[in-house]
């Protein structure tokens, strides 16, 4: 098994069994480890999350980075343009993770001020987007 360059906390559109990851080609190049929670605060911008800093939790998945090649792909699927950070719609930043404990890992934070009445109180996108279909 190849061993992780780096780690990467996703909370939104990525996660297993929503599609995105697939229709990116990243999964073979990044490995599931399991559930992560991180500090934030989660906005509904629509069709996907945004993340913002807050005392709030996060509910993500964690994944190996096998591919340094992941980060440019996610950078430009996410709209993050390391050249012109105040013009990205989200950045990359590292953060320490609350789960698992002692864990830092790469996430996208949302770089504008969301409408605080999207906010997500569960902090949890999967249980949102079927409280919002109805199932």
């Amino acid at each position: 098994m190849k061993r992780a360059l780096d780690w990467i906390a996703l909370y939104g559109s990525l996660m297993r069994g929503l599609g995105g990851m697939n229709s990116l080609g990243i999964s073979d190049r990044m490995r599931y480890v399991g559930p992560c929670i991180c500090a934030g605060e989660l906005f509904d911008l629509g069709g996907y999350p945004g993340l913002r800093l807050g005392e709030a939790r996060v509910v993500g998945e964690l994944y190996a980075i096998l591919d340094p090649q992941v980060l440019e792909i996610l950078d430009e699927f996410e709209g993050f343009d390391p050249e012109r950070p105040r013009e990205s719609l989200y950045l990359r930043e590292r953060t320490d993770l609350i789960d698992p404990p002692q864990m830092r890992a790469w996430v996208y934070r949302y770089n504008h001020v969301p409408d605080a009445r999207a906010r997500i109180g569960s902090g949890d996108w999967r249980a949102h987007l079927h409280s919002r279909s109805g199932t």
